[in-house]
């Protein structure tokens, strides 16, 4: 299903790193419909890890271990459309060993196991509403509230996540610019096949607890230059250089649109998945396109550089947007 994304979680391997990482699941309400949604959350903590099993697949997790000692900065995560809370655990569980709680959205009516909601309007109204109730609850979580600096909020979004993150950071998204874009779409786009509701609301949503963002392969036709100009956090975006599902028109309009150029790369030989945890060989076949990448990119060599690079963007980015507040 092209830019739709399935569950891929892979085990974890520590590439060095010596913090251990805790994970547990919460619920919260949908504010949507009052249903119960999920936020699957990766943390410090000074307890053994252990395998998990979650599916077919395996996490070394120190599952449900308290949150380790000090007050730590939070990220907020939003998979992309169709995709998973553990879509990107790798990055989440990297994070977490640099001192970071990592909280990832399960999408609800947007998930690789619930997607009534795929490309209507409700989907790309639910979705930032949803990134603001799940941070609503892991800053009131009891277990985690005392171990979280306010101060130092950021976000991560993929794809449609990366829409999601945008609306919450202050940026109006005119769907009408979803129609009028996909009358022409640029050669090889598969976004615009994807069932796309016609329709002209205007979505708000910002979160000023947000203080950073990153985005990799964002949906980024939705906002206009003003639709943008109420943006003004640091970003770091990302671009996949053979992205078969978002052109690359999108990502980089929206650079150009933003009211302060953002950190901006460009991933060579990458296709739209390459921002997705690497997935094992056995488990390729079943997941399908999200499993695949071009020939000759080595994803599990990316993510070991992109990891870094995201967690050195939010030392950077949140430090600063702390002494200014």
């Amino acid at each position: 299903m092209g830019w739709l994304l399935i569950a891929g979680i892979a085990a974890f391997w520590s590439g060095g790193a010596t913090a251990e990482v805790g994970m547990r699941a919460l619920s919260f309400t949908d504010p949507a419909d009052g249903g119960t949604a999920r936020v699957v959350v990766w943390y410090p903590a000074d307890m053994p890890e252990t395998p998990v099993r979650r599916g077919p697949f395996t996490f070394q997790v120190a599952e449900g271990a308290p949150v380790a000692e000090g007050r730590h900065p939070l990220v907020m995560l939003s998979h992309g459309s169709g995709g998973s809370a553990y879509g990107h655990a790798d990055t989440a569980m990297a994070l977490a060993r640099r001192g970071y709680v990592v909280a990832a959205v399960h999408h609800r009516g947007n998930a690789f196991d619930d997607d009534r909601d795929a490309g209507t309007e409700r989907m790309w109204r639910n979705r930032p509403a949803q990134l603001s109730a799940a941070l609503d609850h892991v800053l009131a979580d009891p277990d985690l509230a005392g171990r979280l600096d306010g101060d130092r909020i950021g976000a991560f979004g993929f794809s449609a996540g990366g829409y999601t993150v945008l609306v919450a950071a202050g940026g109006v998204a005119e769907l009408g610019r979803i129609a009028d874009h996909c009358r022409t779409p640029p050669a090889g786009e598969r976004f615009c096949h994807l069932g796309n509701e016609e329709t002209r609301a205007r979505i708000e949503g910002r979160d000023t607890r947000i203080r950073a963002a990153v985005l990799a392969a964002p949906v980024g036709v939705t906002f206009s230059k003003d639709g943008l100009a109420g943006v003004a956090i640091p970003i770091r975006l990302y671009r996949a250089e053979r992205d078969e599902q978002i052109a690359s028109s999108q990502v980089e309009g929206l650079r150009d649109r933003l009211p302060a150029p953002p950190e901006h790369e460009v991933v060579r030989d990458a296709g739209h998945f390459a921002f997705l945890m690497p997935v094992p060989a056995a488990f390729a076949a079943e997941v399908g396109p999200p499993a695949w990448d071009p020939p000759g990119f080595d994803r599990a060599a990316f993510h070991e550089r992109l990891n870094t690079e995201i967690a050195d963007f939010f030392d950077r980015a949140l430090a600063i947007q702390r002494q200014g507040r």
